[in-house]
Parts: structure tokens; C-alpha cells; sequence
């Protein structure tokens, strides 16, 4: 397995590929052949703009040729933000997180107070993942179909240290 990262030019080139893999993770869970509104044309006009916003990379996990999954993040105003993120079981305890921690830690600005992410309702293995990292669910404006989570960045790196 690997971890490659690109920038939001390189992103934009991948975004048919990108689709798969949130279509193949999420139609299970929502139990629908078609789990974004608008289907393919609807998702890749959502995110496509999205990736101008602030610094903003993905992160695919590879597992020899083959896309596992994508990490979206972006620093903007010292806060670390992590979206769409979507996970395959056979990558739990491969090491990942630790891998993933460690570059995050590297990129979060030292003034940092909060770790902020946001996810599917309908996705358990995204919500694993933030438990994993410490995370919980806060109050937030309404929204149908996401949950933001946030923890103290202080606490993280208490618990995973700076140089896991």
C-alpha cells in the first residue's frame, strides 16, 4: 500500500475515478444504485468547485494499481478540515492512520486550536475513523446528511504524540 497526494490540479484530472470510489462506498450503505443526487454529473459539479477553495489536496490510498479511497483536507484561518472521507475495512491496522497522523501533523499550522471534520450520517467507516482519531460529534446547524465532529488539536497530539 501507498499514499500519494495531490494537488488540486492533479484532483481535478481524477474526479470520473473519484466518483467510483465515493459510489462504491456509499451506495451499500445508503442501499440505492445512485447515492448522490444528480448522480455522476450532480457529484462531479459539487466537488470539482469545491477543490478551488483554500489549499486543498486529496489523499488516495493505493494498493497497487488500484484506488482504495480519498482523504479530502484543506488549512485555511489554522484549522485543519477533513471531508468526504471514505475507508475500506482492509486497511485497519495496516498502519494508515499512523502514516496519515503523522503527515497531518506536519501540514497543521502551530496555532491550531481545533480539529474539525465533516461526514455522511450514512457512513459508518468515516465515523470509525474519526472515533479512531478522537474526535466526537458537536452541535451544529441542521443538515440533513452531514455531522461535524471536532476535537482540541492539543488533545490529539497528547494522545498520538508529534511524532507517532
Amino acid at each position: 500500500m501507498t499514499i500519494a497526494f495531490l494537488d488540486k490540479a492533479e484532483a481535478g484530472e481524477i474526479l470520473p475515478t473519484l466518483y467510483r470510489i465515493f459510489h462504491d462506498n456509499m451506495s451499500p450503505i445508503l442501499h440505492t444504485d445512485e447515492p448522490f443526487p444528480g448522480g455522476r454529473e450532480g457529484w462531479l459539479a459539487a466537488v470539482g468547485p469545491a477543490l478551488e477553495k483554500a489549499p486543498r489536496q486529496i489523499l488516495l490510498l493505493r494498493d497497487g494499481e488500484k484506488i482504495a479511497g480519498f482523504f479530502q483536507y484543506y488549512v485555511n484561518g489554522g484549522v485543519f478540515m477533513m471531508e468526504e472521507i471514505q475507508f475500506r475495512e482492509e486497511y485497519r491496522g495496516t498502519g494508515l492512520f499512523e502514516k496519515l497522523y503523522r503527515y497531518l501533523v506536519g501540514i497543521i499550522p502551530e496555532e491550531t486550536e481545533y480539529v474539525e471534520a465533516y461526514v455522511h450520517k450514512t457512513n459508518p467507516k468515516s465515523m470509525a475513523v474519526l472515533n479512531h482519531l478522537g474526535l466526537t460529534a458537536v452541535e451544529d446547524e441542521p443538515n440533513e446528511s452531514l455531522l461535524h465532529y471536532r476535537g482540541r488539536y492539543e488533545s490529539l497530539v497528547r494522545r498520538y504524540g508529534s511524532d507517532i
